[in-house]
């Protein structure tokens, strides 16, 4: 009884009152509250707004929170990633799928999210609007690389003996030579500017009165293991636009899925050149 009360006092003496309230902080998110401003903050865990801002601040620069629109706040990918151990247990859909529906919300416009099978793509989540052109393409539809938004941010990424190979395929597919040419350097330029900008579109080269835009999603060996695009009717953007509006959102999404899956490479990888 005496050792029990001196191991508790002695955990009192070494508690962080700091460092519980920072976590205070974290636990006040939840389904219901996934944003929050400072005041209802401050509110939830029953401290002062100037202490609550404090706070928050720290957990901004050390990215468990982030800054998310009209002054509110949500949790940042690195407190997400602290649950890596128990999420690389659940399927890559399962993951994703929180952060696809929150860009599709975020952009108002269609989400999917695909991965490589063999010499095709496979959609995994398609998050659909009202606003998408009328194409019949549904979880499990495959299509191919070369002329998709996904495709290319699939193929950028491959190892050339898997490129070449790929190469000699489709180059006995009629309906692929224009996206390849003769000897494929058509495709191997496009992939250079996939792998320069971080990304990929798609100028109605898959469904006229479509375009999109894709980046690749890493895992925790920083491989490519699948690709999300956000999908638009040409008629209301052009490809300039596609890229200005969508770019960042798509690229922070994709940073933050592959976070979550564990990669913990050069965060240039998620950042398009200038």
């Amino acid at each position: 009884m005496h050792c029990s009360s001196i191991s508790m006092q002695k955990i009192k003496d070494n508690f962080v009152t700091a460092l519980s309230r920072g976590i205070s902080i974290l636990e006040a998110f939840d389904e219901a509250n996934p944003e929050l401003g400072i005041t209802q903050i401050a509110r939830k865990v029953g401290l002062s707004k100037t202490t609550t801002f404090r706070l928050v601040q720290t957990l901004v620069v050390l990215r468990y929170l982030v800054l998310s629109s009209e002054n509110k706040y949500r949790l940042g990918p690195r407190v997400l990633s602290l649950g890596f151990n128990v999420l690389q247990t659940l399927d890559l859909k399962t993951i994703a799928a929180p952060h696809l529906q929150s860009l599709s919300k975020e952009c108002h416009e269609t989400v999917n999210m695909a991965v490589l099978d063999e010499y095709e793509l496979v959609y995994i989540e398609r998050i659909k609007t009202q606003q998408i052109v009328n194409i019949n393409l549904h979880v499990g539809s495959r299509l191919p690389l070369y002329n998709t938004a996904m495709g290319r941010a699939l193929l950028a990424y491959q190892p050339e003996p898997w490129l070449r190979d790929y190469i000699v395929r489709m180059a006995k597919d009629t309906d692929a030579l224009p996206h390849l040419d003769k000897n494929g350097q058509k495709l191997r330029t496009l992939l250079e500017t996939v792998r320069m900008k971080k990304y990929a579109v798609n100028n109605e080269d898959l469904v006229k009165g479509l375009r999109s835009i894709a980046a690749p999603v890493r895992n925790g060996r920083g491989e490519v293991v699948a690709a999300v695009n956000i999908a638009v009717p040409s008629v209301r953007v052009t490809v300039k636009g596609l890229e200005s509006t969508f770019a960042p959102q798509l690229l922070s999404t994709v940073q933050t899925i592959s976070e979550v899956l564990g990669f913990r490479g050069d965060e240039g990888a998620f950042r398009p050149a200038v």
